[in-house]
């Protein structure tokens, strides 16, 4: 075992898997951090070495920065993608970047007719994000959509 989350600032239920990046491995948990989203936080980006070494990243709890991350992180460019099941400008969840030092930016909110929820993770193709949301679009049951970087 390499490290044991305690619900704490560390975060808590890490649900998606791990991404590698140059030897230090990238992940999210769906909650604990810093912030409260009612009774349980609102998720981290985290860092943990193969030691295990563990680090936050950054902890969701400004609700427009997005919150609850679930899915597992994409690396692009030196960059760590994302998204959060909530929180952003509608509520309804984000596409972030975060670098390797801590800073993150919303890049995405969802509003719901464009799609809500992300729950899955990205993935790049010659530099456009695709994923999918859970909810939202125009029935209501979700979306697939693209999000070109440059």
């Amino acid at each position: 075992m390499l490290h044991s989350f305690a619900d704490g600032a560390d975060g808590a239920h890490p649900s998606a898997g791990l991404i590698d990046v140059k030897g230090t491995l990238y992940g999210t948990t769906g909650a604990g951090g810093a912030y409260s989203c009612g009774s349980k936080g609102c998720g981290t980006v985290f860092s943990i070495t193969p030691g295990g070494t563990e680090d936050v990243l950054h902890s969701f709890g400004n609700l427009a920065d997005g919150t609850l991350p679930q899915a597992s992180l994409v690396e692009l460019n030196g960059k760590l993608y994302g998204t959060t099941t909530s929180g952003g400008a509608y509520d309804q969840g984000t596409v972030f970047r975060i670098t390797p030092g801590g800073k993150e930016k919303v890049l995405y909110s969802f509003e719901g007719a464009n799609g809500a929820q992300p729950l899955a993770g990205l993935i790049d193709v010659s530099g456009t994000l695709y994923g999918t949301t859970s909810a939202g679009g125009a029935y209501g049951d979700g979306t697939v959509f693209a999000l070109k970087l440059w």
